[in-house]
């Protein structure tokens, strides 16, 4: 089960625990007490794979895609940066899988509610130079502060959600996608949904006050795959589906553990069962949403014991032939300790090392 794994990643206390220094200046705004009402779904317009915007999130998640082929001339693919959450390090990856990426996923710093608001201006800082779209991780609640998903549900943090809905425009960032709240249904979350009706008044609350200040933002509902415990979210992860007026994109982070896929029928079965990625494909088509991973990879530190280029092999078939309703895709890269040692590129000693998956992944989503 994805909630018996050991802990995949520092993420948690995120890219501000190791660049804090690096935080912006905190903003300073008037508090209000708006109630939040659902505000409209924004769907991008463009055409071919001519945007004006190379950066526009909008733009480059609605561009046409047909089922058969990952990422050709207009899938979004990317990764986040690893070791530094930054340009460069997101460009070192792709350098070595062969072909650019057109997605970077990063993280605030969660340390404090100012922190992970109006003070996580540097991880827009950090990729100022991106000619891509970004995916923001943003938590509901700082680390350590499970306590306060009633006072956000409640109002209390309306101001503060204004705040970073402004600081992703003033840094030009505002027409990027927000995975907010992601991974509300794993055991170790920060801001785990036990009690769904409060979880889905703080995302609803979240969601209205960023949009307030950020009307071009694409908000994307991500679930952790593979298990929802039994007291969260009455372990149906869809029961805390905030509402179709709050979200934009249905995503789930998908990895391979727990279970782990020695086989391509095991990868299927885990696909279709509750929780996994196609049963919540599914779930997204029906709610009209497009869809995303935001994270994935091999687990050598997990139930497989080892790496699995054919788990690679077998998410690329699977993006070809959802292209067409697939809006990004991004490797999740990783040598932190006790992580889940993802890593394809990386030489250095901290990283195990996965040859034959990187070489599968070079193969099939270089070319």
């Amino acid at each position: 089960m994805a909630d018996e794994r050991p802990p995949r990643r520092g993420l948690w206390l995120g890219a501000g625990a190791v660049l804090i220094a690096l935080a912006g200046t905190a903003v300073s705004l008037t508090s209000q007490d708006d109630a939040p009402q659902p505000a409209p779904s924004g769907s991008a317009v463009a055409s071919g794979s001519a945007v004006a915007d190379p950066r526009s999130a909008r733009a480059l998640t609605a561009l046409p895609r047909a089922d058969g082929t990952w990422p050709g001339s207009d899938g979004m693919s990317g990764v986040n940066g690893d070791p530094l959450f930054d340009t460069a390090h997101v460009n070192a990856f792709c350098t070595a899988r062969g072909r650019a990426c057109r997605v970077a996923q990063t993280y605030t710093d969660r340390t404090s509610w100012s922190a992970m608001t109006a003070g996580s201006g540097w991880t827009f800082d950090l990729f100022s130079d991106f000619a891509g779209m970004l995916v923001v991780s943003q938590g509901l609640v700082p680390i350590g502060a499970g306590a306060d998903l009633p006072a956000c549900a409640a109002g209390d943090h309306d101001q503060d959600w204004k705040n970073f809905g402004s600081l992703m425009t003033r840094y030009g960032r505002g027409d990027s996608v927000v995975r907010l709240g992601w991974e509300f249904n794993e055991k170790t979350s920060p801001w785990r949904a036990d009690d769904p009706q409060t979880w889905i008044a703080c995302y609803r609350r979240a969601a209205t006050n960023i949009r307030a200040t950020n009307p071009a933002v694409l908000l994307d509902w991500t679930i952790n795959a593979h298990g929802t415990p039994a007291g969260t979210c009455g372990g149906v992860s869809t029961n805390c589906y905030p509402g179709d007026a709050y979200v934009d994109i249905i995503g789930i982070d998908n990895y391979d553990h727990y279970p782990w896929s020695p086989t391509k029928a095991v990868f299927d079965k885990a696909a279709t069962d509750p929780e996994g990625l196609t049963w919540l494909y599914n779930f997204a088509r029906t709610r009209g949403k497009p869809f995303s991973v935001g994270e994935w990879g091999v687990v050598p530190t997990g139930d497989a014991g080892k790496e699995n280029p054919s788990f690679v092999r077998w998410m690329h078939e699977w993006f070809a032939a959802h292209a067409s309703g697939l809006a990004y895709e991004a490797y999740f890269s990783d040598c932190g300790e006790g992580g889940v040692q993802s890593s394809l590129f990386r030489t250095d000693a901290a990283c195990l090392k996965n040859p034959g998956s990187a070489a599968e992944y070079r193969s099939l989503f270089g070319a």
